[in-house]
């Protein structure tokens, strides 16, 4: 019985492994496109400086985005060092956010403009990248629609292979 039992538990685990990994990017993008969103209001209608922009940001985002945030406005200090977009790109490289190269790409090119150009310029900017972001989400869904049984199933035959050889 104990047997049984233990065997359940881990094929059931398995598969929530294999279930959860298919709905990662999901959550990971939304978060994402929410800062992006706050990003985009602060600058066009409050018109917030960017450095209590990233400052509000590190306070209001999840990890790691507030890493992100954070690394950014500190190294807005050494604004002289560096401009803001290569603040921005080693903040990306150094803190793991779990997005692909497309995602980073995109993120990577809105530094770029972030501080350079006027606020419609950065809210245009903001908006591009957004919408290249919800593109990626949309694709992402579909994918995980599609993978979500294989991932589900590759859980459930791991959980089972692993119960065989443990009974």
């Amino acid at each position: 019985m104990l047997r049984v039992v233990g065997a359940v538990l881990l094929i059931g685990g398995t598969a929530f492994l294999g279930f959860s990994a298919a709905a990662a990017l999901g959550r990971r993008v939304r978060a994402l496109l929410g800062v992006l969103e706050l990003m985009e209001r602060e600058i066009s209608f409050r018109l917030t400086p960017m450095p209590d922009l990233l400052e509000e940001l590190a306070r209001r985002a999840r990890p790691p985005l507030r890493e992100l945030f954070m690394r950014c406005r500190e190294g807005v200090n050494r604004l002289g060092e560096k401009d803001l977009g290569q603040l921005w790109r080693d903040a990306l490289e150094q803190i793991p956010l779990g997005l692909e190269g497309e995602e980073l790409g995109f993120l990577s090119e809105l530094g770029d403009v972030l501080g350079r150009y006027d606020g419609e310029g950065q809210r245009a900017a903001l908006e591009r990248c957004r919408g290249q972001l919800s593109e990626t989400l949309r694709r992402a869904e579909a994918e995980r629609v599609q993978q979500g049984r294989m991932y589900g199933v590759l859980g459930l035959t791991a959980g089972a292979f692993l119960a065989i050889m443990l009974v």
